[in-house]
């Protein structure tokens, strides 16, 4: 995903204002992580998830569709 699509996404899914540098700084900590790639050609340059941010992802997902289970049952 291009950083603009990622700070619009971003902005748009959040309750406050997602500043430049804010979003700069996470893209270069989840790339330390090893969780996303920059990928650079001659016409443009964008953001990709490795396999472990995909794992991740999926991590999370499934902590969600947990956590929405257990607030409906109201029982572990």
């Amino acid at each position: 995903m291009r950083y603009t699509q990622l700070h619009h996404a971003v902005s748009h899914n959040s309750t406050g204002v997602v500043h430049n540098k804010t979003l700069t700084d996470t893209l270069t900590y989840l790339r330390e992580q090893d969780l996303v790639q920059h990928h650079q050609d001659e016409d443009s340059a964008d953001y990709r998830l490795t396999a472990g941010g995909a794992k991740l992802v999926d991590l999370l997902a499934e902590i969600e569709r947990w956590s929405r289970q257990y607030r409906t049952s109201g029982s572990p």
